[in-house]
């Protein structure tokens, strides 16, 4: 019997939600705790598969033994990873991947006719090129009473997808128009059928016409990222105000929403997204405590009920940095920054977009943090903005002491290497020089090629530190090392099987200083301390990512590049637990 606080209960409605972050780390958490169900198992590589990072759904699929499991659902998974792969191929390889998967579908559909299996094995044929054995599956599965007469949003769908390969336009919409109006047409069903008929159409053109209205059908919702004026709780204002973010809302039609808690525009737009029953995903800049000091109090006490009462129903609430507020007001940009790039995560998996919400007085000047800047920042980075005038508001907040930062030295975000080569403590002295010269050589001479991004770096023993101008520079960097690194001198071959370089790479908000030791300047504060943490528990031969480092590279929309949620890892010396990702680098087209 389950209960609100079962972890497969809430695993699956994260699913449903399209929270695939959230799903996969309540099944993993539920494994770590001891509680071993194959369900759960499924979830997990589930999530991995609809974040597209295929090969670490393969592989979690194949270590937790789930193709030993007898269920449909469970083994239906590997035909749809089999497909995943087969979408990121080419040529006689694709149409190769896309027949397995398609075998592995029909095996189960033979065994029990399950319109699933059915119609993946009917679509997968169709994809590796065998419309005949495409049509007469698609033919059988129209007859499944469960889709002549659905009563779900799948069982729906699957009649759209059929209609689609026997080219039945008229049928096919009109599934489509029935499936959304099903009460489990969830945001992650809808994006799963969305990925299916985009992938349809873009392996058989000749379906481009047929699937098109239904993908205008079909299409998720966008992700909203907010931002605002503070000001002064005012009934009056407040009124007016309400009626324009409702309409926003309302107008928009987000599922979820990413932005802070500020009082004024923050809570209200929160406030409106919780009324409305969507989800609301909370990012703070720094530490609550302070967070409330610095842009809740200054609004007056009233806005302490309304803070509390958005926070205990957020679905998540995230730092952007765990730090304290030390009086400088660019991490107010950096958590607006985070939080923009979560929000273009999130619409990224679910193959839709992500549009900023921005109540902010016209002609307000942009200044180092604040509305205007984050409106400027979202725009000239290409995305869309829905701006709203408040009107008459108060903004003669009731501001703390202001916090001065020390002297001799400034505020800045950058991205921060740190790596490290594991076994380099059983090198003997002999191979030393090689090490240095190879090793380190190599790893020098990639720096010195981006010199002008590359802020600082230093070395001790095997160890690098770097400071780099932008996440995109970094990953460009650390990929490129992992490249030229991957292939070992043969005088260090002897040092283990596991020799090799760990990579992790984070971005945030440090120090600039100088160093006396050293008689330059150098970079130095938390943040650093934090990514040193990252590359004692990184894979060899692999570079881990924060969560912070991969939104903010989603915000910049960089293709070549991709960020594979690898779940909460404990930080090495007792540093806490950090969402990680693994990075790689894309393939062209």
């Amino acid at each position: 019997m389950t209960s609100p606080g079962d972890p497969l209960v809430l695993a699956e409605d994260a699913l449903a939600r399209g929270d695939n972050l959230e799903a996969y780390d309540i099944a993993v958490s539920a494994r770590e705790e001891g509680i071993e169900a194959p369900r759960l198992d499924y979830v997990a590589a589930l999530a991995l598969a609809r974040m597209d990072d295929t090969e670490m759904a393969l592989d979690y699929y194949e270590r937790t033994g789930l193709g030993e499991i007898d269920d449909d659902d469970i083994l239906a998974l590997w035909g749809r990873l089999k497909k995943d792969l087969a979408e990121n191929a080419s040529g006689d390889e694709q149409a190769v991947l896309f027949a397995e998967a398609s075998a592995a579908y029909l095996e189960l559909y033979k065994t029990k006719k399950s319109y699933y299996t059915g119609i993946n094995a009917a679509t997968t044929a169709l994809l590796a090129g065998d419309t005949e054995n495409a049509s007469a599956l698609a033919k059988d599965i129209l007859e499944d009473p469960e889709v002549a007469k659905p009563k779900g949003f799948y069982a729906t769908a699957t009649a759209a997808e059929a209609n689609v390969l026997l080219d039945n336009d008229i049928e096919a919409r009109q599934s489509i128009a029935d499936a959304i109006r099903w009460s489990d047409a969830g945001v992650g069903s809808k994006a799963s059928t969305f990925r299916q008929m985009m992938l349809i159409a873009r392996i058989v053109p000749d379906k481009e016409a047929i699937i098109a209205p239904l993908l205008d059908m079909l299409r998720p919702s966008p992700v909203l990222v907010y931002t605002g004026h503070m000001f002064v709780e005012n009934s009056a204002a407040e009124a007016a105000l309400s009626v324009q973010i409702d309409e926003a809302i309302k107008a928009l039609k987000p599922d979820t929403a990413y932005g802070a808690l500020a009082c004024g525009s923050d809570i209200m737009v929160a406030e409106a997204i919780l009324k409305r029953g969507l989800e609301l995903h909370l990012v703070f800049p720094f530490e609550i405590d302070d967070f409330l000091e610095q842009s809740v109090l200054p609004g007056g006490e009233s806005w302490m009920p309304r803070f509390q009462h958005c926070l205990d129903r957020a679905a998540r609430v995230s730092l952007a940095t765990d730090m304290k507020f030390i009086g400088d007001p660019n991490m107010f940009s950096y958590g607006s920054a985070v939080a923009m790039g979560l929000a273009r995560m999130r619409a990224n998996h679910l193959r839709t977009d992500a549009i900023q919400l921005a109540i902010v007085k016209p002609g307000d000047a942009a200044k180092a943090a604040g509305t205007s800047s984050d409106v400027a920042f979202w725009q000239n980075l290409g995305h869309e903005s829905h701006v709203i005038d408040p009107g008459d508001i108060n903004r003669d907040l009731d501001w703390p002491p202001k916090i001065e930062m020390p002297e001799g030295v400034t505020r800045v975000a950058h991205s921060m290497i740190f790596a490290d080569f594991a076994g380099f403590s059983r090198l003997s002295e002999a191979v030393l020089p090689v090490f240095v010269n190879e090793i380190l050589g190599r790893t020098g001479t990639l720096l010195d090629e981006f010199e002008d991004e590359v802020l600082y770096r230093n070395s001790w023993g095997d160890a690098l530190y770097a400071v780099i101008a932008s996440p995109t520079d970094a990953a460009e960097i650390v990929l490129q090392l992992q490249a030229r690194l991957s292939k070992m001198p043969e005088q260090l071959l002897d040092c283990a099987a596991n020799c090799g370089m760990r990579i992790g790479v984070h971005h945030g908000p440090i120090y600039r200083g100088f160093d006396a030791v050293i008689r330059k300047p150098s970079f130095f504060g938390t943040e650093v301390t934090r990514t040193a943490r990252i590359e004692p528990v990184t894979p060899t031969g692999e570079v881990y990512a924060t969560e912070a480092f991969a939104a903010i590279l989603a915000l910049e929309q960089e293709q070549r590049f991709g960020t594979h949620y690898v779940g909460k890892v404990q930080l090495a010396k007792n540093y806490g637990q950090l969402a990680m990702y693994k990075l790689s680098r894309l393939p062209l087209g």
